[in-house]
């Protein structure tokens, strides 16, 4: 069937052609879009609804259908407005609580088989997310709001998103075996709900993840959307990198991947964040021999990984040290206030090992417990029984 908007569109031009106003072709064309989805819900995509109900959404659906004018008839009040989603909304209601609209108790319980106006519904709220998370993003840059505004955070401590610390973004691979290059693939996560896929170079927590939290600390007082200039030297000081040629390499490389990445993140939190990049704009300026300028820029739609304080403070002078293994647990434990125990394997997806000898990746789980209590960053730390332990 032919898109949901040019179909719309041509019955518009048809109905204008007996008479009928633009904004009364309209009216009516959208009550057709409205029974479609109703009555015949196979017949269009989900998302192809959904947009035509979130760009309906101030249309009078309760209004009688307007006719050619006839005359100069009185007009008829109009009852109080209902919009497509409206409807969607009363549809869901009564199909989750059948008893309120008079229906029969029918798949309401838990696990019954969801159906086409359930994944309309969700597809329509993920949309009015969507417009809501591009709109406030849009007033922060208007506000020229700083992302230290959106998460604060004391000078030495160092911050990492929850979503990223549960995840496998910063994997522990060997520094030996060359960088995956992955494309759309699905990274894993703690939690099942959130969902994150990744286009780019391979990040991992002995560098990228640090180089990244250096440049959130240099980018916090500044108005997201603004470059952020900072030199190698800088850099590599306050990641207590040795200052030669080698880590100044090492840490552009960092740069430009974290410039390179794309990802797609899916969560109950928020609504889908498409094509973020850890970074924005990057360039760097070469000012003598000795000293080179970058100039950076936040994704502005990074904020929304630490909207609502889901964002966790390490200590700095502390974190950097640790091994990445070390690293990608504490990254877990700081996550949580009371963190769960941590399964052996389940640790080792988030740290996108590709260990295969389980008393071997054991040995080195234990060996990060011991890293993270010998710097006094939890109280205690042990394996027992293919599972991690942690009292903060």
């Amino acid at each position: 069937m032919a898109d949901l908007t040019n179909a719309a569109r041509n019955h518009i031009a048809e109905l204008v052609k007996t008479g009928l106003s633009p904004d009364e072709a309209a009216l009516q064309a959208a009550k057709s879009v409205y029974a479609s989805v109703t009555s015949l819900p196979g017949v269009q995509s989900v998302v192809a609804i959904a947009a035509a109900v979130s760009e309906s959404s101030m249309i009078d659906f309760d209004a009688p259908t307007p006719q050619p004018a006839a005359g100069n008839a009185p007009a008829t009040p109009r009852p109080k407005k209902r919009t497509v989603a409206d409807h969607l909304d009363s549809a869901l209601d009564a199909r989750k609580q059948p008893e309120l609209a008079g229906m029969p108790a029918k798949g309401t319980m838990k696990g019954s088989p969801r159906t086409a106006i359930d994944d309309i519904a969700d597809a329509v709220q993920e949309r009015k997310n969507s417009e809501k998370m591009v709109t406030t993003v849009s007033e922060m840059l208007q506000m020229e709001m700083s992302l230290f505004q959106i998460a604060p955070w004391d000078n030495d401590l160092r911050v990492i998103p929850n979503d990223l610390g549960r995840s496998a973004v910063f994997t522990t691979r060997n520094k030996g075996q060359k960088r995956e290059a992955c494309e759309d693939k699905l990274i894993y996560h703690y939690n099942q709900e959130v969902e994150i896929t990744y286009t780019g170079i391979e990040l991992r927590a002995d560098d990228d993840e640090l180089v990244w939290q250096q440049i959130l600390e240099y980018a916090k007082h500044f108005p997201l959307g603004k470059k952020v200039e900072f030199t190698l030297y800088q850099l590599c000081t306050d990641l207590d990198w040795h200052v030669t040629p080698f880590y100044y390499k090492r840490a552009l490389s960092c740069l430009k991947r974290l410039k390179a990445t794309c990802f797609s993140i899916k969560s109950p939190r928020h609504s889908t964040l498409k094509n973020l990049s850890l970074l924005g704009d990057f360039d760097m300026e070469q000012l003598g021999k000795k000293r080179a300028v970058c100039k950076v820029e936040l994704d502005p739609y990074l904020v929304v990984l630490f909207a609502n304080d889901h964002y966790s403070k390490v200590i700095w002078s502390k974190y950097r040290t640790l091994s990445p293994t070390a690293r990608r647990l504490f990254d877990y434990f700081v996550t949580h206030q009371k963190p769960y125990p941590l399964k052996l394997e389940t640790f080792r997806l988030m740290c996108g090992s590709e260990s295969t000898r389980k008393n071997k990746w054991a040995e080195q789980a234990r060996g990060a417990c011991k890293e993270l209590e010998d710097v006094s960053l939890v109280e205690k730390s042990w394996l027992e029984k293919d599972f991690i332990y942690c009292d903060r």
